[in-house]
């Protein structure tokens, strides 16, 4: 009984703390979007990216100069912010973290579903 009632007492600690961690104000959506580049871009690089977005070796640069959202002040019109957030989550399957590399089928399900971030990738504004 007593290892119930730990058990019980430790899941709850572990819900309030994943639930303090999503707290704050959200991100700005500049950063948002950067990180969704950071992620593609990770050397080594997915091969999906460079073929479905037509980029080399500088990937990161020419992605934030096409979207435009390495400005402070970027703000998400088309897509959504919404939309733009939902295809980031497969990105994010493997850990949260900037530098953790995104698994190549998570990266290829973003290409693949996310016609509008696809297109928004490569320049159609």
């Amino acid at each position: 009984m007593r290892a119930v009632i730990t058990r019980t007492v430790l899941w709850g600690l572990v819900a309030v703390s994943l639930l303090a961690g999503c707290s704050g104000p959200p991100a700005p959506d500049a950063a948002i979007c950067q990180d969704v580049i950071h992620r593609l871009c990770l050397a080594p690089r997915c091969s999906a990216v460079e073929s479905a977005l037509n980029v080399s070796e500088d990937c990161e640069a020419t992605l934030l100069s096409r979207t435009g959202c390495g400005a402070e002040d970027f703000a998400f019109t088309q897509p959504s912010r919404e939309a733009f957030v939902s295809c980031r989550v497969p990105l994010l399957r493997k850990g949260n973290s900037p530098e953790q590399h995104p698994d190549c089928a998570d990266v290829e399900e973003v290409l693949d579903h996310c016609d509008a971030v696809v297109a928004f990738l490569k320049g159609a504004q």
